[in-house]
């Protein structure tokens, strides 16, 4: 027997799907670090475009078109029985996905700055040391003076970085990160049956890469045959060929992709519906025409719902305020909606889910393991309530209360769940809250209940666990788990891939980051701008509970179970309640125009054509993903190449 077949065995005997490949375990995690490697440099040093990039990340899939295109090709003329099957293609595309944040947005973008900003940007006129230094544990940030210098001004010329200067901080961080990355699977294994077979959410981000695989290039029934596809796959060809050139030569004209309708908006109250973008993203109108239309329409409508709002607003003299920790182009009643809507999402889930927890718990007690599932219950549960309460004994080690400790990371995963249900339900690549769990925990607590210790923990967080979280992990994992039941590969070993890659892209990237930080003073990597609010929290008069904007959560939480229920009543009820959870939202912003037009098509070809009319013109839409992602990869390509960036970000940044 072979090592694979020894291997598949092992993970699910039980298992009618077909078990994980050894060789595309391995292919997926050197292609893994090889991203986590390079990412640092392309994204932060020559700005290119970024080969992460939200939660479908243009790195994987332009390696997983590679492969369908070219690799199985050559493969295939060597021998028929070299060429990978669709599993193996999936599997690849899984674990690569599963570390392209880490090097990025998803933690390194942010992780380094609480471990050196604290004492590189501290004077005697601010006054750090006195005001917060002593609640920072020696264990837990760099110490050595001249580290934390050559990290922000550059080491000189034969000088090596000074890696045991780093080595304590980061080894308890890691320990923390990994724990936090154990718990997000552990809650994506818990969910996934509510997700994948009782409310049925669409993963259109699987979509794509999963027909991919499954019908390459040579099959009769191929996707690539499809003349549709390319008739897609043409329009941001010619828009991205045209715009990238002109990057490089300003005389080659462009293709308008961005309308900014400032000017138009200055008088009061037009004035209020500012910021407003108009943005033109070919990916996003594919994804959008494969939601179901109430989802679509909602996504849209939900932002111009906001906008109303800010309008009457300001047409009525309210004060619209932007409150601490209020992020993006939001304010704080709208983000105090959406923290209400998430909320009750959260509790809705959980209680809809009881039945598939309740049996997960007997066959955790009862030592009975479920073969087809991607962890065994007992692992799942006590993996989850385990890994909850040494998170926040953590936090609590790092200077949190125990109580605030707790509450903090109960808060921060029922953020998590919310995206990862917007981002598998509703196509969402890019998605980021316009609240944070700093404003959460400000708003209903207020800082006179947080004491400065606390404070300080809080604020020592990185950023990608809790403000800017469009690359979290929980969203690759449930799609990952979803990919592998549409390719038929099993679940507990594509799981134990994309683990194996978490840890492996963690490592690589701490390597690569800081090689970068050092040799180019830290671009974006440094930066204080966390420890200047905690500054300001803590000189400024201590604040009670926020009323006025709690009774916002409250509203939000109460209409947004209205939504659910007159969902559940009115078979014909037009809104989505996925919609009100990002009402005002990063996400919202930036692709609510794109969204429209796939909205749009699809609804005015099902009203007229019918379901084979959708189904005929749905490679196309196909096509216009495939070609702007293509097009995102020969950029990055072009840009390393390079060595200059091009100033011309495909997607998202």
């Amino acid at each position: 027997m072979n090592t694979s077949k020894r291997f598949d065995t092992y993970l699910n005997p039980t298992s009618k799907s077909v078990g994980i490949s050894s060789r595309a375990v391995l292919i997926g995690l050197v292609c893994a670090a090889g991203e986590c490697l390079i990412a640092p440099y392309n994204d932060y040093v020559i700005r290119n475009v970024f080969l992460a990039g939200g939660h479908f990340p243009v790195g994987p899939f332009f390696v997983l078109t590679l492969l369908v295109l070219i690799g199985n090709r050559i493969l295939s003329a060597v021998s028929p029985k070299l060429a990978l099957s669709a599993g193996e293609l999936v599997t690849i595309w899984c674990i690569m996905a599963a570390a392209s944040g880490i090097p990025s947005t998803g933690m390194m973008r942010y992780a380094f700055r609480p471990l050196v900003a604290y004492q590189y940007f501290a004077t005697p006129e601010n006054d750090w040391e006195a005001l917060f230094h002593q609640y920072i544990p020696d264990w837990r940030v760099v110490r050595n003076e001249n580290a934390i210098k050559s990290f922000y001004e550059g080491i000189s010329s034969g000088e090596s970085i000074p890696w045991g200067a780093w080595l304590i901080p980061l080894f308890a961080w890691t320990l923390y990160v990994f724990v936090l990355y154990f718990v997000v699977i552990c809650l994506s294994v818990l969910l996934r049956r509510q997700w994948v077979e009782i409310e049925r959410c669409s993963f259109p981000l699987v979509v794509l890469p999963v027909e991919m695989a499954n019908t390459p290039p040579g099959a009769r029934n191929s996707l690539f045959r499809n003349k549709a596809l390319w008739v897609g796959f043409a329009v941001p060809l010619c828009i991205h060929t045209l715009n990238g050139l002109h990057a490089f030569f300003p005389g080659v004209p462009e293709f308008p992709v961005r309308f900014n309708p400032h000017p138009y908006l200055i008088e009061k109250p037009w004035s209020a519906l500012r910021p407003l973008q108009l943005n033109l993203y070919c990916s996003i109108v594919g994804f959008s025409y494969l939601l179901p239309l109430e989802v679509s329409f909602s996504l849209w409508f939900f932002f111009l719902f906001f906008k109303l709002q800010c309008l009457i607003g300001s047409m009525l003299n309210f004060q619209i305020t932007k409150g601490p920790g209020v992020q993006w182009n939001a304010y704080s009643f709208s983000a105090s909606q959406e923290i209400g809507a998430c909320l009750t999402f959260v509790i809705y889930t959980l209680f809809k889910a009881r039945h598939h927890i309740r049996s997960m718990l007997v066959s955790a007690f009862r030592k009975s393991d479920d073969a087809n599932e991607a962890m065994p219950s007992g692992l799942t549960i006590i993996g989850l309530v385990g890994g909850i309460l040494l998170l926040a004994f953590a936090n609590h080690l790092m200077g949190m209360s125990l109580g605030f400790a707790l509450l903090f990371v109960l808060v921060l995963l029922g953020i998590y769940i919310v995206l990862t249900w917007q981002v598998i339900h509703g196509g969402i690549p890019f998605v980021n809250p316009s609240y944070s769990a700093h404003y959460v925990l400000f708003t209903t607590l207020g800082s006179a209940r947080i004491n400065p210790s606390t404070m300080t923990s809080l604020f020592m967080h990185p950023v990608s666990l809790t403000r800017d979280l469009r690359e979290i992990m929980m969203p690759y994992v449930a799609n990952g788990l979803k990919a592998a039941d549409e390719v038929k590969v099993r679940r507990r070993g594509l799981l134990i891939g994309m683990g194996a890659a978490m840890v492996i892209g963690t490592l690589v990237s701490y390597y690569s980051v800081l090689e970068v930080s050092y040799a180019h003073r830290a671009p974006y990597t440094g930066g204080a701008g966390d420890m200047r609010w905690l500054t300001s929290v803590l000189v400024s008069a201590d604040t009670g509970t926020d009323w006025t904007n709690t009774g916002f959560m409250v509203g939000g939480s109460l209409f947004m179970g209205l939504l659910m229920w007159l969902r559940r009543v009115f078979v014909w009820w037009p809104l989505h309640p996925i919609g009100y959870t990002m009402l005002s939202s990063w996400a919202s912003l930036k692709l609510w125009p794109s969204i429209f037009i796939g909205w749009m098509i699809k609804y005015t070809l099902v009203r007229y054509g019918g379901l084979r009319m959708y189904r005929g013109a749905r490679p196309i839409f196909l096509g216009l993903v495939l070609g702007e992602m293509i097009c995102a990869g020969i950029w990055a390509l072009v840009g390393m190449a390079t060595g200059v960036s091009t100033g011309y970000r495909i997607l998202l940044s």
